[in-house]
């Protein structure tokens, strides 16, 4: 990386404030020329990404495009020798978690750090041949593309469409009916930012074009809802009982009541009430929980390894956040809660590092978090 930080407004005509306000989840926004060409080095090329679509954990996918109407797709792990097979065909790889499995690749994220990581979801890069492209659709969370090599034509909507017709009889949820507003031919070191819902439409330009697509996902409201009524009725007894209601006139055998509908409100609204140490006990938990269903982490460590003389990271496979209370921290990692100093939370979470020169201004409990995370391998050594 470059002496001066990384920054995705130095060369723009946006200022970082005007963006949040007027374009984040909200507006298509394209910077031009805004990523460093030299670092863009720390992101896979086309070679190393069929390799890694050739690991048995690691996600990937293949779209191939016959015609604007059929498509098909297989899923990895793929042989190197499938490749040499394709030469006739127009295809798009795609590999997800790219940040976990080619950790450098994670430098890229220093242009984006004015957003916070507990909202990333993982880095996807994709490679193919010339016409290679997923179809137009839209996501369910923000997205920043950046062309890495060659160069990709993105076709885009300004509005959202929540619920697009879709082609039928494919595996791809790709819309049968698609409208562009904007038409541009992205270069290496340009980012198209598109926000969720916005139909978007990518077709590689050459056949070395490489493109990665850095995933902002923020939970659905069912989603937050299912997982807080589960974790509150996780904390209570079986002992609490819906009871029946007092009636002047007894009720037919099959009847349900207002008063029973009543008594179950009652119930639902009281126990569902939120609170604050409750609210933020659960939704740190929740929101960095390891989510993969191709790859389970498990990355213990021997204490005895663990060596004060170097710094420790943030393990690729872990996401950490905190919450400050007034008078502690609660310190979220892959799930867990520990209690720690806001110097460690701050140095996990916002700094991805814990320097050997700040051991000393930590608390004895400090100390047993930072085991605890790097038995478990949410901490590793440089």
């Amino acid at each position: 990386m470059p002496l001066n930080k990384p920054n995705l407004f130095s060369r723009a005509t946006i200022s970082q404030v005007e963006f949040l306000n007027k374009y984040w989840h909200k507006l298509p926004y394209l910077f031009k020329n805004a990523v460093n060409l030299d670092d863009l080095h720390c992101l896979p090329n086309k070679t190393k990404l069929i390799q890694l679509s050739c690991q048995e954990d690691i996600q990937s996918r293949i779209v191939f495009k016959h015609s604007e109407t059929d498509y098909t797709v297989e899923f990895g792990p793929f042989i190197e020798n499938d490749y040499e097979d394709l030469d006739q065909d127009t295809w798009n790889l795609l590999v997800s978690d790219v940040d976990k499995w080619q950790p450098q690749s994670r430098d890229i994220l220093h242009y984006f750090n004015f957003i916070r990581n507990w909202i990333f979801d993982d880095i996807m890069v994709s490679c193919g041949t010339k016409g290679g492209t997923v179809g137009p659709h839209t996501d369910h969370y923000d997205v920043f593309l950046i062309q890495v090599e060659g160069q990709r034509q993105w076709s885009y909507g300004s509005d959202k469409i929540y619920d697009p017709d879709t082609i039928a009889d494919i595996d791809l949820k790709l819309m049968s009916h698609f409208e562009a507003d904007e038409i541009h031919t992205l270069n290496p070191g340009d980012v198209l930012y598109i926000p969720p819902e916005v139909a978007h439409y990518g077709i590689a330009q050459s056949d070395d074009c490489v493109t990665c697509s850095i995933g902002m996902r923020t939970p659905s409201h069912s989603e937050l809802m299912t997982s807080y009524a589960d974790y509150l009725a996780q904390q209570k007894s079986d002992n609490s009982r819906f009871e029946e209601p007092q009636f002047d006139k007894h009720p037919q055998l099959g009847e349900i009541t207002n008063k029973d509908l009543e008594n179950i409100s009652n119930i639902l609204s009281e126990n569902l009430k939120t609170k604050e140490n409750s609210l933020s006990a659960w939704f740190g938990k929740y929101i960095t929980e390891y989510r993969s269903l191709f790859f389970e982490f498990n990355q213990y460590q021997e204490l005895k390894n663990l060596s004060l003389q170097h710094e420790l990271k943030i393990s690729p496979f872990s996401k950490a956040c905190y919450f400050n209370h007034k008078d502690n921290v609660d310190l979220f990692v892959n799930g867990s809660k520990y209690q720690s100093s806001l110097l460690l939370a701050q140095s996990i979470c916002d700094d991805k590092i814990v320097s050997h020169e700040i051991y000393d201004s930590l608390t004895d409990s400090d100390m047993d978090v930072i085991n605890a995370l790097f038995e478990n391998g949410s901490l590793v050594q440089s």
